[in-house]
């Protein structure tokens, strides 16, 4: 059995190192960017917040965001193929650029490692407002050094925002540039890496806000929610919000808002409000949600399958009201069930779609 592990493990990293090749030739769009440098950074914890809204001219006002006593040091280190790891408390991350693309090529956690022979495209340099890319991934894993694992998916980027943030006394940082990100995939896992074909799926969606600011290439603040499911029936959302500001801003903001108790960074995250209600009509040919508001809400309805294809998407920020409506087009889909995937304000709610 430590044969076969290492056998299998030494065929993954093949290919994620194959896909390195000629990753040298780019050094110039890589200083250009300055992401692939040595060094590291601090990160403290918040309270998970609505990301706001989209478009020009945006003001973010996070005076009143709630830090949670705790803070991460991330490091960045480039090896001598080119790779950046990124180290955090939770894993390793690792990605090269190429051409003008940023992939992550695997990552490492306590019990898994993963490697994608199809990397995630992060990034097309340069981005502006308005900008995206949607790529599929593919990849293998070992789980508890006994188990092996296949994800594949699709991933989405856009930069959806400019504009300012609003800090404590006052103070703003101008010129800022927004990312927004989901991700919906399907994980295969079995001992027998043979049967992974025929296993049973989990399924994740994960949507993430990012915002930079010029002469930064880390994101200032950011936000997370992932939700998993089993055989489309969801499992629990883990909900995550950072901020990486200077020390010296970190100082000016701590005095006001540095919080007594909290937790943003567990699977049973501070309780939202159910400020929607909701009721989902299917047809032959469409998914509707009729719903209202009970306040301003930032939404995402997404339509996917088992196997992580996301059908359909939708965004929105709207105000307090009654009478809203979204539809989802089901006639060019086969036959089958999905999720239709509701977040607002950071509460994910999960409806069977049967068609």
């Amino acid at each position: 059995m430590a044969n076969r592990q290492r056998t299998i493990t030494g065929v993954l990293m093949a290919l994620a190192l194959a896909f390195v090749s000629g990753v040298r030739a780019q050094e110039h769009v890589q200083q250009d960017v300055g992401a692939f440098q040595n060094g590291q950074f601090s990160r403290r914890i918040l309270n998970y917040f609505s990301p706001g809204e989209r478009g020009e001219h945006c003001v973010w006002d996070f005076s009143k965001l709630q830090f949670v006593n705790g803070e991460q040091t991330v490091c960045q280190k480039v090896d001598s193929l080119g790779r950046l790891s990124v180290t955090d408390d939770k894993q390793i991350t690792y990605y090269v650029m190429r051409r003008d693309s940023i992939f992550e090529i695997s990552n490492e956690a306590p019990l898994t490692r993963t490697f994608y022979y199809q990397p995630i495209c992060h990034a097309v340099l340069p981005m502006s407002l308005g900008d995206s890319i949607s790529t599929s991934f593919s990849g293998f894993g070992i789980y508890c050094n006994d188990h092996y694992y296949k994800e594949s998916g699709f991933n989405y980027v856009v930069v959806d925002g400019l504009g300012s943030i609003v800090l404590a006394e006052g103070d703003t940082l101008r010129n800022v540039l927004r990312v927004y990100k989901y991700k919906s995939y399907f994980v295969a896992m079995d001992v027998n890496p043979i049967k992974l074909d025929s296993t049973h799926l989990k399924q994740v969606i994960e949507e993430r806000y990012e915002w930079y600011v010029k002469g930064l290439v880390r994101p200032v603040f950011e936000t997370m929610t992932s939700t998993s499911y089993d055989n489309l029936t969801p499992l629990g959302t883990t909900k995550r919000a950072y901020c990486a500001l200077a020390a010296d801003i970190h100082a000016v903001i701590d005095e006001q808002i540095r919080p007594k108790l909290g937790n943003a960074d567990t699977d049973t995250p501070i309780v939202s409000q159910n400020i929607i209600h909701y009721k989902v009509n299917v047809t032959e040919g469409a998914a509707m949600v009729n719903y209202t508001l009970d306040k301003r809400a930032n939404i995402t309805m997404l339509l996917c399958d088992n196997m992580g294809m996301v059908y359909g998407s939708k965004r929105f920020v709207q105000e307090a009201g009654e009478g809203y409506q979204s539809q989802f087009d089901l006639r060019s889909l086969r036959h089958g069930v999905y999720i239709l995937y509701i977040n607002v304000n950071g509460k994910v709610y999960s409806e069977k779609v049967r068609k």
